[in-house]
């Protein structure tokens, strides 16, 4: 048995408990539809070996980091062996969800720039049954580290250990970490927040990742009124206009 496969628990919390993060209490319906999410995955992936799985989005504040954290404890419900892993170093928030008190000191970038060795930055979580990378300390070249060698090298060894890897990445609409990642991964998902992203910016962002040769598996229309869901929905009209430095801490 690897290092890898002999996970360290983290025990310094659980995740927070809010209905956005699936919960025993959350709603039938909620629940009902990251089972659906999963069993899209499984369909569109495919194959066997491990599944490596970017989610993204066109713009910050569109939920893709809980999706990400929902998406990781639906897919071990299953009986996957399921690892989440935050690749968003530029506003990490991954280990403020799952209340990591030493999210910044072992971590992806860390196990990137050479400091720690890959076995010790991977935790699990008991009650969710998955394992996690947190992002660990923001660096000055965030792009670089994940086009490395050592990232290469990084997903190759997770990829001996796990049967889905989902990473959290910055969205795709204001840097380009998630066309960078797309060479070592099997394809990724856009998250879209409805009525907040005009068409033409997610068209945009689809058109850079056909430009790299990347495979998008599908979009979630996330934060959606279930009410309207049966009646005629487009984004609303004019372009979203916004004032955002990326790396601040926001909302995902």
């Amino acid at each position: 048995m690897s290092k890898l496969t002999k996970r360290r628990h983290h025990k310094s919390g659980s995740l927070e408990a809010r209905q956005s993060i699936l919960t025993p209490d959350s709603p039938f319906s909620y629940a009902e539809a990251y089972k659906i999410f999963r069993t899209n995955l499984s369909f569109v992936t495919g194959g066997s070996g491990c599944k490596k799985i970017t989610i993204t989005s066109t713009l910050p504040n569109e939920g893709k980091s809980v999706l990400s954290i929902n998406l990781a404890i639906t897919l071990a419900e299953n009986g996957s062996r399921v690892l989440l892993v935050d690749a968003d170093m530029r506003n990490p928030s991954i280990h403020r969800y799952l209340r990591v008190k030493d999210g910044h000191s072992r971590g992806l970038s860390t196990v990137l720039s050479g400091e720690i060795d890959l076995s010790e930055c991977v935790f699990f979580h008991p009650k969710y049954q998955f394992s996690f990378i947190v992002a660990g300390s923001v660096p000055p070249n965030p792009s670089e580290l994940l086009d490395s060698d050592a990232m290469a090298k990084t997903m190759e060894t997770l990829s001996a250990n796990f049967d889905y890897i989902i990473i959290d990445t910055p969205p795709a609409g204001m840097v380009t970490d998630a066309l960078v990642l797309s060479r070592c991964v099997d394809g990724t998902v856009l998250v879209v927040q409805q009525a907040a992203t005009h068409r033409n910016q997610v068209r945009a962002v689809k058109q850079s990742f056909d430009g790299v040769g990347a495979k998008i598996l599908g979009v979630v229309l996330n934060r959606c009124n279930l009410q309207d869901m049966n009646e005629h929905y487009s984004y609303r009209s004019g372009y979203y206009h916004y004032s955002y430095t990326y790396g601040h801490d926001e909302g995902k």
